[in-house]
């Protein structure tokens, strides 16, 4: 079902998983274009990561063979398109696709606050206790906060959600400069060598590229854990490497390792009920 510790949980290699596209993204586009366009679509964060291989040219090398793929690339191409219509509904569909804002003053637009009113909504019915269903919409603001900040390349987010009932799916992806030259922007983290090391960094307290001194960056890592305790799986992608929090079914794990090269950042969290639920 998922790579790292809770991977092949009954889930045939004819899916599109996050561990597929790691093996391979390492072959040539026209030995990995046919795998990834043959597999069976069930979520959100291994498309977008796809897509986001080739944020310039997706359209073009997406070419999924089920309705939730074609749904994801029309959005894909509206939001690229700032082509992003207006809903006055604050109930959950069953999955769905927005652009955030470019700035941070443009985070009270009322498209924008339905829409995380609909992703909320969406964790409520696929189970998740009330009070972490909430939790949780709040920790997908803090992601989207942090590619606005960050990212310097706003234009290029997409964020989605996708529910069922027993499974809750969130993606935040940009394109921008990814975590390492965020952080190396800075002298306090100029010394981080590469992708792996920064995104260790940055799920550490008090680190952004405003430099330890700002206080910025709190609890980052305490918020990450809290997410996983609660019977999640989060997965942070960005340059080359990958950093996965692992909490489905047990003890929360952690795992970091190289990967190919992804500009910018993919944050995916899927979340289920709690066993005792």
């Amino acid at each position: 079902m998922f790579d790292g510790f809770a991977s092949q949980m009954g889930v045939s290699n004819n899916h599109l998983t996050f561990k597929l596209l790691e093996d391979v993204m390492l072959l040539p586009p026209n030995r990995y274009e046919p795998l990834v366009n043959s597999a069976q679509l069930l979520r959100i964060g291994p498309m977008v990561e796809y897509a986001y291989h080739h944020y310039e040219d997706a359209a073009r090398h997406f070419r999924p063979s089920c309705d939730l793929g074609r749904y994801f690339q029309t959005s894909f191409q509206a939001i690229k398109h700032n082509e992003v219509r207006r809903d006055a509904t604050v109930t959950a569909k069953r999955v769905e696709f927005f652009r955030p804002p470019e700035a941070i003053e443009n985070a009270e637009d009322e498209n924008w606050m339905r829409f995380c009113r609909r992703l909320e909504d969406a964790a409520l019915k696929a189970g998740l206790p009330k009070e972490f269903a909430y939790a949780l919409a709040g920790t997908f603001g803090e992601m989207t906060s942090n590619l606005i900040e960050h990212s310097e390349k706003s234009s290029t987010g997409l964020v989605g959600y996708r529910w069922e009932r027993g499974e809750f799916e969130y993606v935040v992806a940009d394109s921008g400069i990814g975590v390492l030259e965020s952080l190396r922007s800075h002298p306090d983290f100029a010394w981080i060598a590469d992708s792996g090391e920064a995104l260790e960094q940055a799920a550490c307290d008090g680190v952004s590229r405003f430099g330890r001194a700002s206080h910025r960056g709190t609890g980052f890592h305490d918020l990450l854990i809290n997410i996983a305790h609660r019977n999640s799986y989060l997965r942070l992608r960005s340059g080359d490497h990958v950093y996965i929090i692992d909490g489905i079914h047990g003890f929360p794990k952690k795992l970091l390792r190289p990967c190919g090269q992804l500009p910018g950042l993919l944050i995916s969290v899927v979340s289920h009920p709690f066993p005792s639920s």
